[in-house]
């Protein structure tokens, strides 16, 4: 794997930030309709979105805020990074993933795969007590990271852009890098018991899932997306920005040193996309 996914610490963003709409607020706004609400259900989502992007965790602290003053008790024992966590395996996530238009089996396959993908990490909450069950679990997420990263690549020849290629080499350097950085966390589990970060490191793989998607649906789609889907993904695109340019950088500098040495003429290789 290259140094940048190595050595560059994820951000400090708390994915759960971005769950709470998509995985709470939004299927309750969804359910308007059944009460005579359907006319707000646009109005609502847009502007709870447009809170989370202007002030990033405003859902979070609203819901919980709430939830303190309604049901104290509740409020007591409630944790906001498990409970997003096991409720994404509850959600109707069909419009992250690539519509049934693109049938090749690259697409479908890759649709399979991340959708597996998120529901193993989605049975942490209820697995994490039993040891057994637990390290099971960790060996299914092994295995269904490499395989997304594996349909990821697969769908490389569709991309008719440089842009587009770039994008989600970006992309997928984040999610190892997140892949990693999970790894990290269970190690450090079994070292601490502290379960809380387990549940924030893979509500971190859930959301790069999602970006990972969203990347593949812009380029090799030409529905709309509805960018409603992705809290806080421009504080995203600007880390991959700053990551991509101090990379390209290193890269240029890395290069010219080579090029100065004959015995060192050799192209730079970006990374190992092996997860391990």
């Amino acid at each position: 794997m290259s140094s940048i996914s190595e050595s560059s610490a994820p951000s400090n963003v708390n994915p759960t930030n971005a769950l709470v709409l998509p995985n709470i607020l939004y299927p309750v706004i969804n359910q308007l309709d059944k009460s005579g609400y359907k006319d707000i259900q646009s109005d609502l989502r847009t502007t709870l979105f447009k809170l989370e992007e202007i002030y990033p965790g405003f859902s979070n602290t609203f819901l919980q805020s709430f939830i303190n003053k309604e049901t104290p008790l509740l409020s007591a024992t409630m944790n906001m990074n498990e409970l997003t966590l096991k409720l994404e395996k509850y959600c109707d996530k069909s419009p992250y993933y690539i519509s049934l238009s693109r049938s090749e089996q690259e697409f479908q396959e890759l649709n399979a795969r991340s959708r597996s993908l998120k529901r193993i990490l989605s049975r942490i909450p209820d697995d994490i007590n039993e040891k057994r069950d637990f390290l099971e679990t960790i060996k299914e997420i092994a295995s269904a990271i490499k395989t997304t990263l594996d349909s990821v690549s697969n769908t490389y020849q569709y991309f008719k852009t440089l842009d587009g290629r770039q994008a989600l080499e970006n992309e997928k350097k984040e999610f190892i890098k997140y892949s990693k950085h999970f790894s990290n966390t269970l190690k450090a589990y079994f070292r601490d018991s502290n379960r809380d970060d387990v549940f924030i490191a893979a509500n971190h793989l859930l959301i790069q899932t999602d970006y990972l998607l969203r990347t593949i649906k812009l380029y090799c789609e030409t529905n709309t997306l509805d960018e409603c889907l992705y809290p806080l993904l421009s504080q995203h695109q600007n880390h991959i920005k700053t990551v991509s340019s101090r990379y390209s950088s290193s890269s240029q500098q890395h290069n010219s040193r080579q090029s100065s040495t004959a015995s060192n003429n050799r192209p730079n290789s970006s990374y190992d996309t092996n997860y391990s």
